[in-house]
């Protein structure tokens, strides 16, 4: 992971024709103009405001009902809707005392690092609320362990060594992981920055194959076949990385379209990471500011009608209701979508999702240790065949998030614990999700499948957002830009454009 310095442009506002929308595609992550049914300049009497639900906290919820809450010309009276008992983007978060009186720092869980190049319009978005953010650099360490299963007296005893080390963006010289021979560190570390400037290379001029009428868009698993990609670097160095980044197993990660982890490598490629400096709840608190908010809301059903979208569901104190609004917004999981809307029932429910668990503790007696006189954020990297574990040393604290753990952690350690839905990628959601979001007017082979839903964003007053709803990897990036599309499908500007 990367550093030079990243010039964001100065955010300006952006100008909506009356006839046109703006549509958003992670393969490009630009912006091209479609038409849509223009809504014409408001009459001398003002408009009566439409009623709107966001259901979900996450970031894609909060990004849509903070541009719908501050629309210019307040058309839409915006109500969110959250199944928990506090928002969701942060409900996860440690609070981290620091030996400062009355000072403390937060560790989000998971982990909210974000990359320049890649998540262009997040950081446009966070500048525009002046949300502060600090460049983050890291030391990552890879250990192979031998295993799954009972761990081994040796992984109970004493922390496992790395085999290599690696400085984001090369930042720094490797240091050479203790107990280990020089001459044997200097062969690994030259076979893998050649293997890695090889899929660099790969990755900026091969071509994934896409989708056509007769066969499914490239795996990344078929892609590093076709480029000979080595086994052992894939094993040892690519899987454990990218793993993490997506926090699913190595065959879930094989099995994503080539172009999202291609594009995500190509536009990270030498690119700082920063973090917000006070997590991301300092992010929810700006978004939400304002907003009527309902907690405890557990949605059962979501019904289109003539006079509206009725939504279905049981409230804080177990009473279930049912409320009309004129417009929906499911910024939910695609499970969760297809559990509650009769017309993507059969399409979601395909859409691949795993769970992800998440620990925070202060048991550091199987972190292998790294000098503390080192510069970055360490995150360790230990991994089998089957699926890697990354541990996160937060800096200036004891406390370390482990996501996916392996290895057994201490009980009488653990701070907090946590299990979350996450959404994966294959070839077929990619086509479902596209055909979702695809203009009716647009050419696309892969949508001539007789299978693909017949509804599209937007139908019946219903809205999708979230991280999976768009086309590239499942990350912050793609909840801003969804929002961003919701938005901008109803005529409202994006202040930070």
């Amino acid at each position: 992971m990367h550093l030079p310095e990243l010039i964001v442009p100065a955010p300006q506002t952006m100008t909506h024709r009356p006839n046109e929308a703006i549509m958003y595609t992670g393969a490009t992550m630009g912006l091209s103009a479609c038409n849509f049914t223009a809504r014409h300049p408001m009459s001398q009497q003002a408009e009566k405001r439409r009623t709107v639900a966001v259901v979900g906290t996450g970031l894609a919820g909060l990004v849509t009902a903070y541009l719908l809450h501050h629309d210019p010309r307040q058309r839409y009276q915006v109500k969110l809707l959250e199944k928990r008992n506090e928002f969701s983007l942060s409900s996860e978060s440690v609070t981290i005392p620091t030996s400062e009186p009355g000072k403390f720092t937060v560790a989000d869980v998971p982990m909210r690092a974000f990359a320049g190049g890649f998540y262009r319009h997040l950081i446009r978005m966070y500048d525009y609320l002046g949300v502060r953010y600090h460049s983050q650099q890291f030391l990552f360490s890879f250990t192979r362990l031998s295993s799954r299963g009972s761990p081994s007296s040796d992984k109970m005893s004493s922390p496992l060594q790395p085999h290599m080390v690696h400085a984001s963006n090369f930042h720094r010289l490797p240091p050479v992981p203790g107990k280990i021979d020089l001459f044997f560190w200097l062969l690994e570390a030259a076979y893998a920055l050649f293997f890695y400037v090889w899929f660099i290379i790969c990755a900026s001029y091969v071509a994934p194959y896409e989708a056509s009428s007769f066969s499914s868009c490239e795996t990344f698993g078929h892609y590093l076949q076709r480029i000979c990609l080595p086994q052992y670097y894939i094993t040892n160095y690519l899987l454990p990385l990218m793993s993490s980044v997506c926090t699913c197993s190595h065959q879930e990660l094989l099995n994503f379209p080539a172009s999202d982890v291609l594009e995500y490598k190509r536009r990270t490629h030498l690119q700082p990471h920063y973090a917000v400096d006070t997590g991301v709840q300092s992010v929810q608190e700006k978004l939400a500011k304002g907003i009527d908010v309902n907690f405890g809301v557990c949605l059962t059903r979501v019904v289109p009608g003539s006079d509206g979208v009725r939504l279905e569901y049981t409230d804080a104190d177990g009473n279930e209701k049912s409320e009309n609004f004129d417009l929906v917004v499911l910024a939910i999981s695609p499970d969760i979508v297809a559990a509650v809307f009769e017309p993507l029932k059969d399409s979601l429910s395909r859409i691949p999702t795993t769970t992800v668990e998440t620990v925070a503790h202060t048991d550091s007696s199987s972190v292998p240790p790294l000098s503390t006189n080192q510069s970055g954020q360490k995150i360790h990297f230990r991994f089998d065949k089957e699926s890697t574990e990354a541990i996160h040393e937060q800096p200036h604290s004891s406390v370390i998030v482990t996501t996916n753990p392996i290895t057994p952690i201490k009980p009488s350690h653990i701070l907090r614990s946590a299990r979350f839905t996450r959404v994966l990628r294959s070839p077929e959601s990619r086509r479902i999700i596209n055909d979702i979001f695809r203009d009716d007017k647009a050419k696309d082979t892969a949508s001539f499948d007789s299978t693909a839903p017949r509804w599209r964003n937007g139908d019946g007053g219903v809205y999708l957002a979230g991280g999976w709803c768009w086309d590239g990897m499942v990350l912050l990036e793609g909840c801003v830009v969804s929002a961003m599309r919701v938005a901008s499908s109803l005529d409202v500007e994006i202040p930070w454009m």
